[in-house]
């Protein structure tokens, strides 16, 4: 898909959003700019966390969220320079309960290092000032 806007990678955002109420891995992939973080605070206001901003993931880079039926994990792991076992580890904690809703921004940097069955991979490719090319793969 081709969004000519932050309203449509919303939109689309919500879309996935409405497939992985039930739990799941959200992938996303991309460089700096393409709408990683428009597509997050997009899904995570479909799922009802009303008031979720996306913090600098300065001190940590897992975050919970509270919902009636589930957790929900935004992990952002721009800041992150090297793989440390332990933040692995927690990750991988998180993602044995199939229940959770994850949504990995910069997932590329754990490539390999995590098991999970089924994912949704999103990946964001800057077009020009507008328009962003948006790949989803569900497997």
């Amino acid at each position: 898909m081709i969004s000519k806007s932050p309203a449509e990678t919303v939109k689309l955002a919500f879309s996935v959003a409405k497939k992985s109420q039930k739990g799941g891995l959200i992938c996303l992939y991309g460089d700096l700019g393409t709408g990683k973080t428009t597509f997050t605070k997009g899904f995570m206001k479909e799922l009802g966390i009303d008031n979720f901003s996306v913090k600098s993931p300065t001190y940590t880079y897992v975050r919970q969220y509270k919902h009636p039926k589930t957790k929900i994990y935004h992990i952002d792991l721009y800041r992150l320079d090297n793989v440390d076992q332990l933040l692995v580890e927690e990750i991988q904690e998180i993602l044995d309960d199939r229940k959770n809703i994850v949504v990995i921004e910069w997932a590329d940097k754990l490539d390999g290092y995590l098991e999970y069955g089924k994912k949704t991979e999103i990946s964001f490719k800057y077009l020009d000032e507008e328009s962003r090319e948006i790949n989803v793969k569900y497997e």
